[in-house]
């Protein structure tokens, strides 16, 4: 194994360390000094970035041997750890300049970095225990990050503890179902599960759903996703860009991997295809309906976010019901701009709240987009690509699951049958999106700000506006060439496939 793919292995361990010498720092430093902690923890993201971007360009040997049992090389880990280092060095670098150097962020940094040492890990485990194991790493540094303000919000404990039990709760369902395939099979490996069982179906079909459930807990599936609004509100806008784009990733990667650990012959995988798909349609649908009537940005971003989730699951849901392998890219391609544009939003949202003292309401906002322009035209960019817009990244991401879903009546030969009417949600729900971003572009950008308490405007730090327009740059660049994207989700999507998928 190289020295390259060996610093990709233990990636996780090096962003552990970093870790600790941010808390040490923190510690260390006095007054506004502290507040470097953000570019101490953003050095050791963009350092294992560009790691796995030198993988990515270079490619690597998925057989090379690797002094961890547990994990492996794999073109979704590379994707992974891509995707989490980057929004990791994005959300430093604007928590550099939103939070109170003379606060806790000895705690902050820290339990940034750790949530996201698990969740790089996920894309290279090969065994389910490890998966899990790693999606609670990111998940418990997040709950306590949910807290971070509480000292100012009472409404931020709350939050955190109403995530931590709903949490623990799809952390027992996740691992019982995990626990059911173990005792069927003796076997962890996703590679071996598939191959060795050859018990009853019931078997399976029970622990796909308590995998899914447990699971869909984590991604905030409806009715599982009552935890979401609260715990985005009340954390710092940075965490909650790593909790939209990069966790929720890990978690949901974890589900889709445990599925694949089914063989593909067996009635289970289909029917777990079919419950994510009707758990899509309900979370797009029901995320939807609940953003129109927000009146608070931040709040309409977290509805909106249980929406996307449910595009996300429709390609999932299409790819795994009918055996259609363009079902898995396109989840995992629309998985994986979500997180740049999404992340992004949220973290517009909180340099807005910036420039406006503390505003959050709609009204509060008037023209706050038209008074820090570069921060408006991002946020535009990030809203058009959510729609899914052509020249944004949402564009080709809507597309591709718009064509999934046709591609099943290749399949069935019948133009009329689940997948069409799942791509047809999808364009009811993408149309139905319009109602609360359409009204949120008007008050930010087109709207005259009040001549009151709000008009006072707080200057947004360089260090939130240098984290906010790289997103919003690849938002536009993935827009115009989806096949940098494509190139690096194709071939991970594989590892999504039921055991024997063709």
């Amino acid at each position: 194994m190289d020295g390259l793919m060996a610093a990709a292995m233990v990636s996780p361990m090096i962003l552990a360390i970093g870790g600790i010498a941010c808390f040490g720092f923190a510690n260390l430093a006095k007054g506004k000094m502290r507040a470097w902690t953000g570019t101490l923890a953003a050095i050791f993201f963009v350092a294992t970035f560009g790691v796995f971007v030198a993988l990515a360009v270079r490619g690597f040997d998925a057989n090379a041997e690797v002094p961890f049992a547990v994990l492996a090389p794999s073109d979704l880990g590379i994707l992974m750890g891509l995707l989490v280092t980057g929004l990791g060095a994005v959300a430093s670098i604007y928590s550099q300049g939103a939070l109170d150097p003379e606060g806790p962020v000895g705690y902050y940094y820290p339990l940034l970095m750790f949530a996201l040492a698990g969740t790089v890990a996920i894309g290279f485990a090969v065994d389910l225990f490890t998966m899990f194991v790693m999606v609670e790493l990111s998940a418990i540094p997040s709950y306590a990050l949910v807290a971070y303000n509480y000292r100012k919000r009472r409404a931020a404990m709350a939050a955190a503890i109403k995530y931590l039990i709903q949490g623990v709760a799809g952390t027992l369902t996740a691992l019982l179902g995990i626990s059911l395939l173990y005792v069927a099979t003796g076997s962890l490996n996703v590679d071996v599960i598939w191959r060795v069982f050859t018990g009853p179906d019931l078997l399976l079909s029970l622990a796909g759903i308590l995998v899914i459930v447990g699971y869909g807990v984590k991604i905030a599936l409806v009715p599982l996703h009552t935890w979401l609004p609260d715990a985005y509100y009340e954390a710092p806008m940075g965490v909650t860009a790593i909790m939209a784009g990069a966790t929720k990733a890990g978690a949901l990667v974890a589900l889709f991997r445990a599925v694949a650990a089914l063989p593909f012959v067996s009635v289970s995988v289909a029917q777990a295809g079919l419950i994510v798909s009707i758990l899509a349609i309900a979370t797009m649908t029901v995320g939807n309906i609940i953003a129109l009537g927000q009146k608070d940005l931040r709040r309409m971003l977290a509805y909106s976010s249980i929406a996307q989730m449910g595009y996300i699951l429709l390609g999932f849901g299409v790819g795994l019901h009918y055996g259609i392998s363009i079902g898995l890219a396109a989840g995992l391609f629309y998985l994986t701009i979500y997180g740049i544009m999404k992340g992004g939003a949220f973290l517009c949202a909180g340099a807005f709240g910036r420039a406006t003292n503390g505003g959050v309401t709609f009204e509060q906002l008037r023209g706050a987009g038209v008074r820090n322009p570069v921060v408006g035209i991002s946020f535009l960019l990030f809203i058009l690509g959510l729609i899914g817009i052509p020249a944004t990244a949402g564009f080709p991401g809507k597309l591709m699951l718009f064509q999934a879903g046709l591609e099943s009546q290749v399949v069935t030969n019948t133009w009329l049958n689940w997948g069409t009417l799942l791509s047809i949600a999808l364009a009811l729900n993408s149309a139905l999106s319009l109602g609360y971003y359409v009204p949120a572009l008007n008050y930010l950008l087109f709207k005259p700000g009040h001549h009151g308490e709000h008009e006072e405007k707080s200057r947004i730090p360089i260090a939130m506006v240098a984290a906010i327009v790289p997103l919003a740059v690849l938002t536009v660049v993935f827009g115009l060439y989806p096949q940098a994207v494509m190139n690096l989700t194709n071939p991970a999507s594989t590892f999504f496939k039921p055991g024997g998928m063709p």
